[in-house]
């Protein structure tokens, strides 16, 4: 059984299909790419798994989650879910995270939801949220703790941002295009620190963008969406190697053009 399951997934508003018969699944331990242009339905498939769609925005067919029913659960339900079976990371962490409240503030926040489900003793949060920190390796964990968002960089937004993920163990990590906001060289880092911790700490991971080359770096498997359909799925090397939809095709074709351009290997 997979610990996700989308099986004919159909977003819609206004009698418009923004996500149409989608179905893939990812297992415990495994790795899942979604990726296409803005626009294609990428970011709503995952508001839709966490139950997180707007109320003009109306999800059919089914999503299972760690056994449970998606489309259709209560709030008490989902919000139950949330953290301890899937966590997401957002892409741009000023907006993510609250402006008003100290770094170490928020990461506390999920940690004392798990506490009070695990009855562990509230004194330690304190402390493990100093280890959250130096786990995504950020620099001076108690200065940051103390610091307000606009006080650090982009990169260390994003790590406080993946420490708060990872507070309540999720089984399922959803990383929703995590590198967009940030520069080449801090993309590469937070790349990098994803692929240790879903592997040591044993995630799933489904991981969201619209660019091949650190999609292809991340995960095994692919789903390709152009305008809400799943237009090809498969292994990474098949998909990418042997890309069979003209759509996959084009992708792969500007991806390598970029490459060279850049003097890159593909």
């Amino acid at each position: 059984m997979s610990l996700l399951s989308v099986e004919g997934l159909t977003i819609s508003t206004d009698g418009r299909a923004l996500v149409s018969d989608l179905s893939f699944a990812v297992g415990a331990g495994e790795r899942m790419g979604l990726i296409g242009e803005s626009g294609s339905g990428k970011s709503l498939t995952a508001m839709a798994i966490t139950g997180l769609l707007p109320r003009n925005i109306v999800a059919s067919g089914s999503i299972t989650l760690d056994g449970q029913q998606i489309i259709g659960a209560s709030e008490r339900s989902l919000g139950q879910l949330r953290g301890s079976a899937t966590a997401v990371i957002f892409q741009e962490p000023l907006t993510a995270l609250d402006p008003l409240m100290r770094l170490g503030r928020q990461i506390e926040e999920p940690l004392r939801r798990r506490y009070r489900r695990e009855g562990l003793d509230p004194k330690a949060i304190k402390n493990e949220v100093l280890e959250l920190m130096e786990r995504v390796a950020l620099p001076q964990p108690e200065r940051i703790a103390a610091a307000y968002p606009y006080e650090v960089s982009g990169g260390q937004r994003q790590r406080v941002a993946i420490a708060m993920a990872l507070a309540c163990r999720p089984k399922l990590l959803i990383a929703d295009e995590p590198t967009t906001a940030l520069d080449v060289t801090t993309q590469a880092e937070i790349l990098k620190l994803l692929d240790s911790l879903v592997r040591d700490l044993g995630m799933a991971l489904l991981f969201i963008s619209h660019d091949l080359p650190v999609v292809a770096n991340v995960v095994d498997r692919l789903t390709v969406l152009r305008n809400g359909k799943a237009v090809e799925q498969g292994a990474v090397r098949d998909v990418l190697g042997a890309p069979k939809n003209p759509y996959t095709r084009t992708l792969v074709e500007a991806a390598r053009a970029f490459d060279q351009a850049l003097g890159r290997t593909p």
